[in-house]
């Protein structure tokens, strides 16, 4: 989804690539992850936390996952 949305390339999706190096600011980001909310039908939960990195999205987004049982092999 970050290839589609910020017109990267795949590898500069790489889980220690920098957000910000990539072009993609703290508002950006915001509302990518409630575009990932809303696609896979995640809840963000708790306080919210620094996200600087690809990996660091991958991470949430398995936090999110996990607590909600979620089995994204059925989300369309």
């Amino acid at each position: 989804m970050l290839v589609e949305e910020f017109g990267l390339t795949t590898d500069q999706v790489q889980p220690d690539s920098k957000l910000e190096e990539l072009g993609v600011d703290s508002l950006a980001t915001v509302e990518f992850m409630f575009m990932l909310e809303d696609r896979f039908h995640l809840k963000m939960t708790g306080e919210p936390v620094p996200i600087k990195t690809v990996g660091d999205i991958a991470h949430e987004v398995d936090v999110m996952v996990a607590q909600q049982g979620i089995n994204l092999g059925d989300v369309s």
